[in-house]
């Protein structure tokens, strides 16, 4: 039976190391909506807005959101279609990823991220419509659900009255009465006094393109609800800063023409993902910028510079990254004294599972060398490298030859990012907060890697697409062995996509909407399970439930029910070193595995840097703050002039 292996510590370091390491250290201004943890996020924005009804916090979630700089003052997300892709899954819809990455999307992000954001600020249900053309969210209180598009930019209440004192309705609701909408108009592009919230569709309101709005809702044939988790869960914002490393994120592009590129996958060949629209400027060239005010992307940096590694032999680094890598950079010193030295650099991005060269260099050499990982393909606009879209991967240098040796290493990943996920200094006194996670090491598998152990469950793949189906009339089996050799586990994620296809629709990956599917798909149960045996006995984490519950009571029939399931167990036996986690499906597909594994760490030592830099007008700033590594949580304050304008800021290991 062949396994997943995935070791704790992937890198070769003693003790004394590991024992300085700080985990997951942050820094937010006072208030600030924390975008690495999802429940602080959403209270963030619900106490800012001092929202306290069911009602008024939905709306606080909804506007925080609002896309269009012309319409509303610009915030925290922006329109714009082509940048919030990556392989092998396609159209990103993880909420972490979303808020920290990226900060930018299309309808099919925003609504599932705002699904996630109202599950987060503690309400009952939320869940998201595909409309064919547009994609909605609605959320449950009051024992109704309701309707809110941060993407389009408005909801609605009946046509009667103030909208203040009204409720608002459901997509159901809008679906059997256009009046909802077109009630609300004095004329094609102009809106009774009174009776809707500002903004309220205002684009296709000056357009006189309501009526068009209005019947994405009323042409009911080709609407679809997803009546299960819609968002992708299983991303975490976690990370350990070792010493010799520090995360450097700049607050917009560290150099212009400087973004994470997509590239899709069609089975045979990679291309670039974004397209050029002339008619509306949109230029690849220009990187993921909202083409309706000045918001932009940002980049930054890990560096990391090992300390007392062994500069002979086989060397494995880990490169982890919380967020999406743009590519890397390698650089050391190296010591081939003869024609017999050689030094080979690779790269994985599975865990060790397979490695692609990134640099060769023969002896005899004496000097600074450097190389950065394969590039796959080059295009018009970038270029596609062994670890670009990944969140982190390994550094494999194997060094041959007597007396040959590697000396002052330094490893660089690019990576993208949200600014406005980050704490920007304004003029006067600013209070921020730094904080940190207690001691924890995780480790996430790939979803590239291949399934562990699996039985009557075959793979279908079509155009750089697939999942796994069960035999007809049988119950697939997959089974995964989590191990670790350097000390006990103390918990792990599970998460993944159960896809039923009975009614010829999979889901699209270049769109995030459908594509038809022709499978022998059966009506069928579907369960996780895990055992600290491989014979069991099983303890189950979730089951598709045999019937669906209504809580409005009001059931819908045109459903696209692909459930996305995350689970996390942290009640592992002591001294667990070893478990199996069991999928089984007697009909529905499967695809998108995640899997982590979480294990004690070592308590910090040592002590951190904060520097936060900026400028006001012309003049450079900056401000130090020195933490001691132990510390879970500091405020301090920095004061800054009038014209401020943020630069970066760095959390150094030293």
């Amino acid at each position: 039976m062949t396994a997943i292996f995935w070791r704790i510590v992937g890198l070769l370091v003693s003790a004394c190391i590991l024992s300085a390491q700080v985990y997951s250290p942050k820094v937010l201004r006072e208030n600030q909506p924390d975008p690495t943890d999802l429940v602080k996020f959403a209270d963030a924005i619900c106490k800012n807005a001092a929202a306290r009804t069911p009602r008024e916090k939905a709306e606080a979630i909804w506007r925080f959101f609002l896309t269009d700089g012309r319409f509303v003052k610009p915030g925290f997300w922006y329109h714009i279609a082509g940048w919030t892709y990556e392989e092998p899954s396609g159209e990103v819809l993880d909420p972490m990823k979303l808020l920290n990455s990226y900060g930018f999307g299309l309808c099919y992000h925003i609504a599932p991220l705002l699904e996630a954001v109202f599950k987060a600020a503690g309400f009952e249900d939320a869940r998201c419509w595909f409309l064919t053309g547009h994609t909605v969210a609605e959320v449950f209180y009051q024992g109704a659900y309701h309707y809110f598009d941060s993407d389009m930019m408005g909801y609605n209440v009946p046509a009667a009255g103030s909208f203040r004192q009204a409720p608002v309705v459901s997509v159901h609701s809008l679906e059997k009465d256009s009046n909802l909408i077109l009630g609300k108009l004095a004329a094609p592009n102009r809106v009774k006094p009174g009776v809707v919230d500002n903004p309220w569709y205002p684009a296709d309101v000056q357009a006189s393109a309501m009526r068009g709005l209005s019947e994405l809702f009323t042409t009911t044939s080709d609407n679809y609800l997803y009546p299960y988790t819609r968002y992708s869960p299983g991303h975490r914002m976690d990370f350990v800063l070792r010493p010799g490393e520090k995360l450097i994120r700049f607050f917009q592009p560290e150099t212009p023409g400087l973004f994470y590129l997509p590239y899709k996958f069609d089975g045979t060949r990679w291309t670039e993902f974004p397209a050029e629209i002339p008619a509306y400027r949109i230029r690849t060239a220009d990187g993921p910028r909202s083409q309706k005010d000045n918001r932009l992307w940002a980049t930054g940096r890990i560096e990391y510079a090992p300390r007392n590694l062994p500069s002979r032999g086989t060397l494995i680094v880990d490169m982890p990254s919380p967020y999406v890598v743009i590519d890397a950079h390698f650089k050391m010193r190296l010591n081939l004294p003869s024609s017999g030295s050689s030094l080979q650099a690779e790269t994985s991005v599975d865990g060790g599972s397979t490695w692609q060269v990134a640099g060769k260099r023969a002896g005899p050499f004496s000097g600074t060398w450097s190389t950065e990982p394969a590039v796959i393909v080059r295009s018009a606009h970038g270029r596609l490298t062994a670890v670009s879209g990944s969140y982190g991967y390994k550094v494999r240098i194997a060094v041959t030859g007597p007396a040959s040796e590697v000396r002052d290493l330094n490893l660089v990943s690019r990576i993208q990012l949200n600014p406005r996920s980050l704490p920007a200094l304004q003029a006067g006194a600013n209070q921020f907060v730094y904080s940190s996670q207690a001691p924890s090491l995780r480790d996430r598998v790939s979803p590239g890697v291949a399934l562990a152990s699996r039985t009557d469950l075959a793979e279908v793949q079509e155009h750089g697409e697939s999942f796994w189906l069960p035999a007809a009339h049988k119950t697939g089996t997959a089974l995964y062995k989590l191990e670790s050799d350097s000390g006990p586990l103390s918990g792990f994620d599970i998460g993944l996509r159960f896809l039923d296809l009975r009614n010829g629709l999979a889901p699209e990956k270049l769109t995030a909407e459908t594509r038809p599917v022709h499978v022998n798909a059966v009506a069928g149960s579907a369960s996780i399970s895990w055992s600290t045996s491989e014979r069991g006995p099983f303890r189950k984490l979730w089951h598709l439930p045999e019937k669906l519950a209504w809580r409005d009571g009001d059931p819908i029939d045109r459903l696209l029910i692909w459930p996305e399931v995350l689970r996390q167990v942290r009640d592992l036996p002591p001294d667990c070193r070893r478990l199996y986690v069991r999928v089984q499906t007697s009909g529905p597909a499967f695809d998108s595995l995640r899997l982590a594994t979480y294990a004690p760490a070592p308590s910090p030592s040592g002590r951190l840097t904060v520097k936060q830099t900026w400028f006001e007008g012309n003049t450079h700033r900056e401000h130090v703050q020195q933490i001691a590594a132990t510390a879970r949580q500091q405020s301090f304050t920095v004061k800054a002039g009038q014209q401020v304008r943020n630069e970066s800021i760095v959390i150094a290991n030293d």
